[in-house]
Protein backbone atom coordinates (compact mmCIF):
# COMPACT_ATOMS: atom_id res chain seq x y z
CA UNK A 1 0.00 0.00 0.00
CA UNK A 2 1.46 3.31 -0.84
CA UNK A 3 1.66 5.62 2.15
CA UNK A 4 1.92 9.01 2.41
CA UNK A 5 3.48 10.40 5.74
CA UNK A 6 3.41 14.26 6.77
CA UNK A 7 5.68 15.29 9.64
CA UNK A 8 4.37 18.32 11.80
CA UNK A 9 2.12 19.69 14.28
CA UNK A 10 -1.76 19.10 14.66
CA UNK A 11 -3.64 22.32 16.49
CA UNK A 12 -7.38 23.50 17.68
CA UNK A 13 -8.67 26.28 15.59
CA UNK A 14 -10.45 28.85 16.74
CA UNK A 15 -12.04 30.43 14.07
CA UNK A 16 -14.96 33.18 13.50
CA UNK A 17 -18.14 32.55 12.67
CA UNK A 18 -21.45 34.61 11.35
CA UNK A 19 -22.04 35.13 14.53
CA UNK A 20 -20.15 38.16 16.16
CA UNK A 21 -18.07 37.13 19.35
CA UNK A 22 -18.91 33.40 18.36
CA UNK A 23 -16.04 31.08 17.36
CA UNK A 24 -15.81 27.73 16.06
CA UNK A 25 -13.31 24.70 17.09
CA UNK A 26 -11.82 23.03 14.86
CA UNK A 27 -8.47 21.08 14.01
CA UNK A 28 -5.86 22.54 11.40
CA UNK A 29 -2.14 23.03 10.87
CA UNK A 30 0.06 23.09 7.95
CA UNK A 31 1.33 19.87 7.56
CA UNK A 32 -2.19 18.21 8.08
CA UNK A 33 -4.13 20.77 6.20
CA UNK A 34 -2.15 20.18 3.04
CA UNK A 35 -2.64 15.97 3.83
CA UNK A 36 -6.34 16.48 4.45
CA UNK A 37 -6.60 18.00 0.84
CA UNK A 38 -3.87 15.63 -0.61
CA UNK A 39 -6.25 12.73 0.94
CA UNK A 40 -8.95 14.03 -1.43
CA UNK A 41 -7.26 13.62 -4.24
CA UNK A 42 -5.33 10.28 -3.84
CA UNK A 43 -6.48 7.24 -4.55
CA UNK A 44 -8.80 5.79 -2.12
CA UNK A 45 -6.13 2.17 -1.67
CA UNK A 46 -3.20 4.71 -0.25
CA UNK A 47 -2.94 5.31 3.23
CA UNK A 48 -1.57 9.21 4.13
CA UNK A 49 -0.24 9.34 7.67
CA UNK A 50 0.55 12.20 10.14
CA UNK A 51 3.26 11.99 12.51
CA UNK A 52 3.21 14.09 15.39
CA UNK A 53 3.39 14.53 19.54
CA UNK A 54 -0.01 14.65 21.21
CA UNK A 55 -0.69 14.22 24.94
CA UNK A 56 -2.89 12.12 26.87
CA UNK A 57 -5.73 14.48 27.22
CA UNK A 58 -9.47 14.14 26.45
CA UNK A 59 -8.22 16.84 23.85
CA UNK A 60 -5.60 14.81 22.18
CA UNK A 61 -7.78 11.93 21.68
CA UNK A 62 -10.14 13.84 20.44
CA UNK A 63 -7.40 14.81 17.45
CA UNK A 64 -6.79 11.28 16.58
CA UNK A 65 -10.53 10.21 16.16
CA UNK A 66 -10.85 13.44 13.90
CA UNK A 67 -8.23 12.80 11.84
CA UNK A 68 -9.68 8.61 11.31
CA UNK A 69 -13.12 10.56 10.48
CA UNK A 70 -10.75 11.75 7.48
CA UNK A 71 -9.03 8.76 6.80
CA UNK A 72 -5.63 9.83 8.06
CA UNK A 73 -3.95 7.73 10.53
CA UNK A 74 -2.13 9.25 14.11
CA UNK A 75 -0.83 5.83 15.40
CA UNK A 76 2.28 5.15 16.40
CA UNK A 77 3.21 8.51 17.86
CA UNK A 78 4.87 10.06 21.32
CA UNK A 79 1.94 10.49 23.56
CA UNK A 80 3.28 12.89 26.36
CA UNK A 81 1.92 13.21 29.85
CA UNK A 82 1.10 16.78 31.29
CA UNK A 83 1.16 17.99 27.50
CA UNK A 84 -1.30 19.59 25.51
CA UNK A 85 -2.26 20.50 22.31
CA UNK A 86 -1.23 23.99 20.75
CA UNK A 87 -3.80 26.17 20.09
CA UNK A 88 -4.43 29.05 16.93
CA UNK A 89 -6.98 31.58 16.96
CA UNK A 90 -7.93 33.45 13.26
CA UNK A 91 -9.31 37.17 13.05
CA UNK A 92 -10.14 38.77 9.60
CA UNK A 93 -10.59 41.84 7.66
CA UNK A 94 -11.19 41.87 3.93
CA UNK A 95 -10.40 37.99 3.77
CA UNK A 96 -6.94 38.88 5.10
CA UNK A 97 -6.08 36.36 7.95
CA UNK A 98 -3.90 36.86 11.47
CA UNK A 99 -3.05 34.38 13.90
CA UNK A 100 -3.02 34.69 17.87
CA UNK A 101 -1.02 31.51 18.92
CA UNK A 102 -0.62 29.41 22.19
CA UNK A 103 2.04 26.88 21.32
CA UNK A 104 5.08 26.75 23.42
CA UNK A 105 3.71 23.55 25.58
CA UNK A 106 2.92 21.63 22.56
CA UNK A 107 2.90 17.79 22.79
CA UNK A 108 4.22 18.06 19.19
CA UNK A 109 7.66 19.99 20.00
CA UNK A 110 8.34 16.27 21.10
CA UNK A 111 7.29 14.49 18.20
CA UNK A 112 11.50 13.13 18.10
CA UNK A 113 11.36 11.51 21.43
CA UNK A 114 11.01 8.33 19.89
CA UNK A 115 13.15 8.71 16.68
CA UNK A 116 12.88 4.92 15.94
CA UNK A 117 8.74 5.13 15.85
CA UNK A 118 9.47 7.73 12.46
CA UNK A 119 11.95 6.17 10.75
CA UNK A 120 9.96 2.63 10.70
CA UNK A 121 7.59 5.06 9.12
CA UNK A 122 9.62 6.89 6.51
CA UNK A 123 11.13 3.65 5.84
CA UNK A 124 7.17 2.61 4.97
CA UNK A 125 6.56 5.92 3.33
CA UNK A 126 6.69 6.63 -0.30
CA UNK A 127 6.05 10.27 0.08
CA UNK A 128 6.93 12.54 2.92
CA UNK A 129 5.70 16.20 3.61
CA UNK A 130 7.25 18.50 5.75
CA UNK A 131 7.29 22.24 6.40
CA UNK A 132 9.33 24.86 8.07
CA UNK A 133 7.31 25.43 11.16
CA UNK A 134 7.92 21.56 11.35
CA UNK A 135 11.48 21.99 11.86
CA UNK A 136 11.13 25.36 13.70
CA UNK A 137 9.49 23.73 16.86
CA UNK A 138 11.74 21.56 17.31
CA UNK A 139 14.76 21.55 19.72
CA UNK A 140 18.23 21.93 17.04
CA UNK A 141 19.21 18.63 17.98
CA UNK A 142 15.61 16.86 17.63
CA UNK A 143 15.86 19.26 14.24
CA UNK A 144 19.09 17.86 13.25
CA UNK A 145 18.13 14.12 13.87
CA UNK A 146 14.53 14.15 11.80
CA UNK A 147 16.82 15.86 9.07
CA UNK A 148 19.01 13.48 8.94
CA UNK A 149 16.01 11.15 8.96
CA UNK A 150 14.64 13.11 5.54
CA UNK A 151 18.25 13.16 3.99
CA UNK A 152 18.30 8.89 4.66
CA UNK A 153 14.81 8.81 3.23
CA UNK A 154 15.86 10.73 -0.09
CA UNK A 155 18.36 8.34 -0.39
CA UNK A 156 16.32 5.06 -0.21
CA UNK A 157 14.23 6.72 -3.41
CA UNK A 158 11.39 8.30 -1.41
CA UNK A 159 10.38 11.51 -2.54
CA UNK A 160 10.44 13.98 -0.40
CA UNK A 161 8.10 17.61 -0.98
CA UNK A 162 9.05 20.37 1.63
CA UNK A 163 7.10 23.76 2.35
CA UNK A 164 9.24 26.41 3.71
CA UNK A 165 6.47 28.24 5.72
CA UNK A 166 8.32 30.97 7.12
CA UNK A 167 7.63 31.87 10.25
CA UNK A 168 10.34 33.91 12.37
CA UNK A 169 8.24 34.31 15.15
CA UNK A 170 8.84 30.75 15.81
CA UNK A 171 12.57 30.77 15.64
CA UNK A 172 15.22 32.13 18.08
CA UNK A 173 17.15 33.75 15.33
CA UNK A 174 16.72 34.72 11.45
CA UNK A 175 20.25 33.09 11.28
CA UNK A 176 18.80 29.86 13.25
CA UNK A 177 15.85 29.85 10.48
CA UNK A 178 17.76 30.42 7.45
CA UNK A 179 20.55 27.54 7.92
CA UNK A 180 17.40 25.18 8.63
CA UNK A 181 15.75 25.93 5.75
CA UNK A 182 18.92 25.96 3.60
CA UNK A 183 19.59 22.44 5.19
CA UNK A 184 16.55 21.65 4.49
CA UNK A 185 16.55 22.84 0.69
CA UNK A 186 19.85 20.18 0.31
CA UNK A 187 17.65 17.16 1.12
CA UNK A 188 14.44 17.34 -0.34
CA UNK A 189 13.08 16.32 -3.90
CA UNK A 190 10.18 19.44 -4.49
CA UNK A 191 9.79 22.82 -2.50
CA UNK A 192 7.09 24.61 -2.73
CA UNK A 193 8.16 28.12 -0.67
CA UNK A 194 5.94 31.74 -0.90
CA UNK A 195 7.48 34.65 -2.77
CA UNK A 196 6.93 36.88 -0.11
CA UNK A 197 8.68 34.67 2.90
CA UNK A 198 11.77 33.90 0.59
CA UNK A 199 12.19 37.90 -0.23
CA UNK A 200 11.84 38.65 3.30
CA UNK A 201 13.91 36.18 4.88
CA UNK A 202 16.66 35.45 1.81
CA UNK A 203 16.33 39.06 0.44
CA UNK A 204 15.40 37.40 -3.03
CA UNK A 205 14.15 39.94 -5.82
CA UNK A 206 12.16 37.84 -7.08
CA UNK A 207 10.44 33.86 -7.95
CA UNK A 208 13.55 33.37 -10.49
CA UNK A 209 15.62 34.44 -7.77
CA UNK A 210 13.87 31.86 -5.22
CA UNK A 211 13.89 29.14 -7.37
CA UNK A 212 17.76 29.48 -8.91
CA UNK A 213 18.26 29.33 -5.25
CA UNK A 214 16.66 26.07 -4.29
CA UNK A 215 17.96 23.95 -7.33
CA UNK A 216 21.94 25.47 -6.33
CA UNK A 217 20.85 23.48 -3.45
CA UNK A 218 19.56 20.50 -4.85
CA UNK A 219 16.35 20.04 -5.32
CA UNK A 220 14.87 18.91 -8.36
CA UNK A 221 11.97 21.19 -8.82
CA UNK A 222 10.46 24.02 -7.35
CA UNK A 223 7.07 25.65 -6.99
CA UNK A 224 6.92 29.29 -6.12
CA UNK A 225 3.51 30.42 -4.96
CA UNK A 226 2.55 34.04 -5.02
CA UNK A 227 -0.99 34.54 -3.88
CA UNK A 228 -2.85 35.97 -7.12
CA UNK A 229 -0.32 36.37 -9.39
CA UNK A 230 1.30 33.93 -11.53
CA UNK A 231 2.82 30.68 -9.91
CA UNK A 232 6.17 29.84 -10.81
CA UNK A 233 7.54 26.25 -11.86
CA UNK A 234 11.48 25.53 -12.13
CA UNK A 235 13.31 22.57 -12.77
CA UNK A 236 17.13 22.75 -14.16
CA UNK A 237 15.50 22.92 -17.30
CA UNK A 238 13.72 26.17 -16.95
CA UNK A 239 11.23 28.20 -15.81
CA UNK A 240 7.40 28.62 -16.50
CA UNK A 241 4.81 30.61 -15.35
CA UNK A 242 0.88 29.62 -14.64
CA UNK A 243 -1.65 31.56 -14.12
CA UNK A 244 -4.35 30.95 -11.35
CA UNK A 245 -7.83 30.74 -11.50
CA UNK A 246 -10.16 33.78 -11.13
CA UNK A 247 -11.02 34.82 -7.83
CA UNK A 248 -14.54 37.09 -7.86
CA UNK A 249 -14.34 37.24 -3.54
CA UNK A 250 -12.10 35.89 -0.76
CA UNK A 251 -13.33 35.24 2.51
CA UNK A 252 -10.50 33.80 4.18
CA UNK A 253 -6.99 32.99 2.61
CA UNK A 254 -6.14 31.05 6.13
CA UNK A 255 -4.52 27.27 4.07
CA UNK A 256 -4.80 28.50 0.72
CA UNK A 257 -1.56 27.44 0.41
CA UNK A 258 -1.71 24.10 2.42
CA UNK A 259 -4.17 23.22 -0.09
CA UNK A 260 -2.48 23.97 -3.28
CA UNK A 261 0.99 21.89 -1.44
CA UNK A 262 -1.51 19.44 -0.93
CA UNK A 263 -3.29 18.85 -4.50
CA UNK A 264 0.65 19.40 -6.22
CA UNK A 265 1.56 16.38 -4.09
CA UNK A 266 -1.29 13.92 -4.74
CA UNK A 267 -1.25 14.88 -8.37
CA UNK A 268 2.03 14.33 -8.92
CA UNK A 269 2.08 11.00 -6.80
CA UNK A 270 -0.37 10.32 -8.93
CA UNK A 271 1.54 10.76 -12.12
CA UNK A 272 -0.14 13.34 -13.37
CA UNK A 273 1.74 15.87 -15.52
CA UNK A 274 2.92 19.18 -13.85
CA UNK A 275 0.69 21.63 -16.13
CA UNK A 276 -2.48 19.37 -14.33
CA UNK A 277 -0.99 19.40 -11.46
CA UNK A 278 -0.80 23.16 -11.14
CA UNK A 279 -4.01 23.39 -12.55
CA UNK A 280 -5.70 21.25 -9.90
CA UNK A 281 -3.47 23.07 -7.08
CA UNK A 282 -4.95 26.24 -8.46
CA UNK A 283 -8.66 25.26 -8.48
CA UNK A 284 -8.24 23.51 -4.56
CA UNK A 285 -6.87 26.82 -3.26
CA UNK A 286 -9.53 29.03 -5.23
CA UNK A 287 -12.10 26.68 -3.42
CA UNK A 288 -10.16 26.94 -0.09
CA UNK A 289 -10.84 30.82 0.26
CA UNK A 290 -14.10 30.75 -0.46
CA UNK A 291 -14.81 29.13 3.39
CA UNK A 292 -14.08 30.22 6.70
CA UNK A 293 -11.26 28.01 8.24
CA UNK A 294 -7.91 25.90 7.45
CA UNK A 295 -10.27 22.77 6.22
CA UNK A 296 -12.72 23.54 3.83
CA UNK A 297 -15.68 20.85 3.70
CA UNK A 298 -15.66 17.89 1.22
CA UNK A 299 -18.56 18.79 -0.59
CA UNK A 300 -17.24 22.05 -1.78
CA UNK A 301 -14.74 19.92 -3.64
CA UNK A 302 -16.95 17.55 -5.12
CA UNK A 303 -17.88 19.22 -8.83
CA UNK A 304 -14.40 20.28 -9.68
CA UNK A 305 -12.39 16.58 -8.31
CA UNK A 306 -15.68 14.28 -7.68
Amino acid sequence: MTLCLGIGELMVELAPTQTPNLLQRGFAGDVFNSLYYARMMMPQDWRVALHTGLGTDQLSDDMIDFMANHHITCDNIPRIENRTVGLYMIQLHDGERRFSYWRNDSAARLMMRDPEQLADKLANARYIYLSGITLAILTPDDRAHLLSLIASAKNADKTVFFDSNIRPKLWDSMDEMREAITEAGRIVDVILPSLDDEKMAFGDNDDIDVATRYLALGAEAVIVKNGSAPTLFSTASGHQHYAPCPIDSMIDSTAAGDAFNGAIMARLAAGDSIDDAIKAAHKCAAIVITHIGALAPKHLFSNEFG
